[in-house]
């Protein structure tokens, strides 16, 4: 049995503006959140489990 497919939502007028506003402010911050110190202490700590 085949299942329904859902229409995509579409965005119009002021919503639209806005999100594509926020959207281009997220791509153009230079604040990148940097992982890697996170990534380390967990890899430290699993190796400490004998993981």
């Amino acid at each position: 049995m085949a299942i329904a497919i859902r229409p995509i939502p579409t965005l119009y007028g002021e919503d639209a503006e806005r999100f594509e506003r926020l959207t281009l402010e997220a791509e153009q911050n230079s604040i990148k959140n940097d992982i890697s110190e996170n990534i380390r202490l967990v890899s430290e700590f699993f190796k400490r489990q004998n993981w």
